[in-house]
């Protein structure tokens, strides 16, 4: 069945009302901070799990079988040196960058009505879509990182990650803004805007 401009206006009309209506439970910041602190979170979870695993790699390379307790803390700092530090810090900056970015966004998706957002073809087409483009951004970054954990490419494990994660600030709202301009969704992202400022 063909998805007519007359069923996107029609969906988008709906959702209007649904925000505008007095019943509709405010949205959680709470919530909103959840659902976009997901994907950057695994992102820096990922990088600090890397630089572990390429630490414990390094390690057990060697016979060090009795030493003590400092020198584990001596080689971690060594290692991290290398630029893990780094990762990390870029990382987490960019997390933040992202979360504050796309926290107005979870705000509005909340804002819409639980019924009208299970309900909605194109509210469900986006979600899909933005899951999707999350996970293949985030196997991306896993595998350009185990790259250069078992190689010599250390400017892969350095800055593989937090590069991904840059990309994506402008690749998943890029898509939102296409499917926006796509479906018409102006109307409703100026509903959305006045209710939230109330």
């Amino acid at each position: 069945m063909v998805y007519t401009n007359g069923d996107a206006k029609k969906e988008i009309a709906d959702i209007i009302a649904g925000i505008s209506s007095d019943a509709r439970p405010v949205s959680s910041p709470k919530e909103a901070f959840k659902i976009v602190a997901i994907y950057p979170s695994l992102m820096l979870l990922t990088v600090i799990l890397m630089w572990f695993v390429f630490y414990a790699i390094i390690v057990l390379k060697g016979d060090n079988s009795g030493q003590a307790l400092k020198f584990y803390f001596e080689a971690a700092e060594l290692i991290m040196g290398y630029g893990g530090w780094l990762s990390i810090g870029v990382t987490t900056g960019i997390a933040i960058f992202f979360i504050i970015i796309n926290y107005s966004t979870a705000l509005m998706y909340l804002s819409i009505p639980e019924e009208m957002r299970c309900r909605s073809k194109i509210i469900t087409s986006m979600k899909s879509a933005v899951k999707k483009t999350a996970l293949i951004l985030w196997v991306t970054a896993i595998l350009l990182s185990l790259v250069g954990v078992f190689s010599d490419w250390m400017i892969l494990l350095v800055g593989s990650i937090p590069a991904v994660l840059f990309i994506s600030v402008f690749i998943i709202n890029g898509y939102l803004g296409l499917q926006c301009t796509r479906y018409g969704l102006g109307s409703l992202m100026s509903a959305a805007n006045k209710v939230l400022s109330r």
